[in-house]
């Protein structure tokens, strides 16, 4: 298909942006867009390892700037993902996935509780012209891993949260490294998406074509942990659209209330944070439970296994059923990245971003599938969003920030 002269337009402004930083040693580019509606969006390449894709329209709108500009990057990501599930799973994509949406029914809770992001969904299918099941499909992540029960995944997510100032009244923190699969390394974007109401922000850590991974608003942010062995619904919310929903909420309060209301997909640790507050969430479809290392909650941490929620998957029993002949009441967790990041945390009297920045750069919570590195801070009048777009032990940090 020949190219558009919106993508001819969008090449040149890259090429250009090329050539003047061979000629200066500072690479520099934006690429801005206007549509049809009037919204003009801005295709940030400032960081060649992380696009930041600026968008100001309706759910359905920022949907399709989404998939327009990032189209290419879109259908090959997507593709890669196709042959990772025949891989995996050794029959077709387009069959497995018809075969995980015909037995599942995600769609009327995103209707009740998340209503835009279905629009946004359906906006960058058009955008990328990616068929809808199939991009609704690629939102499913963690879906699939827990309900279609591929176990052996390279999703070993580590988090942490430090209140701060429920010790001496400086910057809370929440931090994480998202470990996915090799082959998402090298699309990740960041959407730095306004909302055409009320003119609020959020930054939300993603890769081409998926709506969120974690991120964070002028008054909270969130970070997620699979947890597999949880027990998962065929028709809860999906993950990607729990962390949008929290990027809406106004107040950690009603952040918490709408993880404590809804009913969950996928078996997950949520840690949530602001300025005056964090928690730490263990969620399965019918149980939500807190976890706190000890009684001062004044810091949490987490990996990909539960510690204080029992609701277990009907496959996780079955194995414990076979490995102990039944379910044991307390069952010991040995992680390597938990322990890590325990004893980087408990060895350190004051917790700050540097602190935060060694710990996830250390073996193995930093590893071969760390995907992006973020550490999350929260200030009386502005929030910061601190990026590694990759291993944090080899690629610095980038700091966007939203003013109160």
């Amino acid at each position: 298909m020949p190219k558009s002269n919106h993508e001819f337009n969008q090449t040149n402004s890259i090429l250009l942006t090329i050539l003047i930083w061979v000629a200066s040693f500072v690479f520099t580019s934006s690429v801005n867009i206007a549509d049809n509606s009037g919204n003009t969006v801005i295709l940030d390449t400032t960081w060649s390892n992380l696009p930041v894709l600026h968008l100001n329209g309706t759910p359905y709108e920022n949907g399709f700037q989404h998939g327009q500009v990032m189209k290419n990057r879109i259908v090959e990501l997507v593709c890669l993902w196709k042959e990772d599930i025949e891989k995996n799973y050794q029959i077709s994509a387009d069959e497995f996935i018809k075969i995980f949406l015909d037995a599942t029914d995600y769609i009327p809770a995103i209707q009740k509780w998340t209503p835009g992001l279905l629009d946004e969904i359906k906006g960058i299918s058009a955008g990328s012209g990616v068929d809808f099941n199939t991009l609704f499909a690629f939102q499913l992540t963690d879906e699939i891993w827990t309900n279609a029960r591929l176990l052996n995944i390279p999703h070993h997510c580590t988090s942490v949260g430090v209140n701060n100032y429920k010790k001496n009244g400086s910057q809370n923190y929440i931090a994480q490294n998202i470990d996915i699969t090799p082959f998402y390394h090298g699309f990740e974007i960041l959407l730095d998406i306004k909302d055409k109401d009320s003119g609020t922000r959020k930054l939300v850590t993603t890769f081409a074509g998926y709506i969120g991974a974690n991120g964070l608003n002028k008054h909270i942010g969130i970070t997620v942990n699979t947890l597999s062995d949880l027990k998962s619904s065929p028709d809860g919310l999906p993950v990607c659209c729990v962390v949008r929903g929290v990027l809406d909420k106004n107040s950690f309060e009603e952040a918490v209330q709408f993880i404590k209301t809804i009913k969950h997909a996928s078996g997950q640790n949520y840690i949530v944070g602001s300025k005056r507050d964090i928690i730490s969430f263990e969620c399965s479809s019918d149980l939500i439970t807190e976890f706190w290392p000890d009684s001062s909650k004044t810091h949490t941490f987490h990996a990909n296994k539960p510690l204080t929620n029992t609701s277990y998957h009907p496959a996780y029993v079955k194995s414990l059923k076979a490995l102990y002949g039944n379910v044991p009441e307390s069952i010991s967790v040995s992680d390597s990245r938990f322990d890590t990041i325990k004893n980087k945390i408990l060895n350190n009297k004051s917790i700050d971003s540097e602190t935060l920045k060694i710990a996830l750069s250390t073996k193995p919570v930093c590893n071969a599938n760390t995907f992006v590195s973020t550490i999350m801070e929260f200030n009386p009048n502005y929030n910061e969003l601190n990026i590694s777009p990759g291993r944090p032990d080899s690629i610095g940090y980038i700091t966007f920030r939203i003013e109160k």
